[in-house]
This record gives C-alpha cells, sequence and structure tokens, in this order.
C-alpha cells in the first residue's frame, strides 16, 4: 500500500511539474499612463539591466533542488521597470522628462532572482539588487536598496510565482521611487 501511495504521489508531483513547464513566462502587468508636463520636480530616467541573464526572472526547482523550469517575462524587465518607475514618481510629484530636468537618475537593476522549491514552508524566495544614481548640481549621491523576500505557497508552481513576481517588482518601484524622492 505504501509503494502504491508513493507512486501516486510520484506521479502527481510530475503532472504539476510539467503543466508548469507548459508556460514560462511571467506577464508583468501594464502601467497606467501618466500626464506629461511639469509636476513638482523633473528628472531625466534612465534604467539599464546589468544582471548577466537578462532573459531569466526566475526558477521552478523540484524538492531535491534541482531546477526543473527558468522563468522569463512578456516583456523586458528594463522596459517595465521604467514605466513603473516613471508612475510611482508622478505619484511622488515627480515627472520623468527629455529636455531641462532638474537632475538625472540612473537606476541599475543589479540582480532579480526568484525561485520556487518544494512542497513546504517558505519556499518561494526573491533576491534583488537596484543601485540608484543621482546626478546634480556637480554631484552625485548613490543608493543601493537590496530586497529580500520569502514567502509560501501551497503547490510549486509558476502559477504560484507569478503573483509573487509581481509583487515583489512592484514593491521594489515602490520602494526605488521613494528613494529617488527623497534625493535633495
Amino acid at each position: 500500500m505504501k509503494k502504491i501511495f508513493n507512486l501516486f504521489f510520484a506521479a502527481v508531483v510530475a503532472v504539476i511539474f510539467s503543466a508548469c513547464a507548459a508556460k514560462t513566462t511571467i506577464d508583468l502587468p501594464a502601467q497606467n499612463s501618466v500626464k506629461s508636463g511639469i509636476l513638482g520636480r523633473n528628472i531625466s530616467l534612465s534604467v539599464s539591466d546589468l544582471r548577466d541573464d537578462k532573459i531569466t526572472i526566475g526558477v521552478l526547482k523540484n524538492s531535491d533542488g534541482d531546477i526543473t523550469s527558468r522563468i522569463s517575462t512578456s516583456s523586458s524587465l528594463e522596459t517595465w521597470m521604467k514605466n513603473a518607475l516613471t508612475a510611482e514618481l508622478a505619484k511622488r510629484d515627480i515627472a520623468v522628462v527629455d529636455e531641462t530636468p532638474d537632475f538625472s537618475v540612473n537606476v541599475n537593476i543589479d540582480k532579480f532572482q526568484s525561485e520556487i522549491f518544494g512542497i513546504g514552508t517558505k519556499n518561494m524566495h526573491a533576491n534583488s539588487q537596484i543601485t540608484i544614481i543621482a546626478n546634480f548640481e556637480g554631484r552625485s549621491v548613490k543608493k543601493t536598496l537590496n530586497e529580500p523576500v520569502i514567502s509560501f505557497a501551497p503547490l510549486p508552481t509558476l502559477k504560484s510565482l507569478e503573483p509573487f513576481v509581481i509583487e515583489t517588482l512592484s514593491e521594489l518601484a515602490s520602494r526605488c521611487a521613494a528613494e529617488i524622492a527623497s534625493i535633495n
């Protein structure tokens, strides 16, 4: 009986992992359009993805820690982050402009990797690092944000990982915009 149960459990896990291997792309949400024009402050903004692997945003691992699937996004993380930052900055009365900015900001995505593995507690992890470099009035300000996030999913599938990644990236964009807004 125990052998039959083990075979059944192995079959269920295999089906779950093969189902999540069918779709390995996370659809990042579209950003709301932001009114253009002069707000309280104006900045020029550039976002660069400095990760070695710009395609992979996460991995699914089995309970042994072996990677079963690599996950990418439907759009460029660099483009998505710039749009998300533009929207978050507008909430803070800062406009992203091409001409006559008060200062310029370069945002570097140094690291973003998420993973989900095994069945158990705290089986979703994300690690990120963003460097913000603001240049104005002959000086430069550099800030680094590290965002480790841990959560739980009852089943280790892409359906569990997708909202976790979207929420983590959205929170990262919000924190980054708050740091930019605090630069004087």
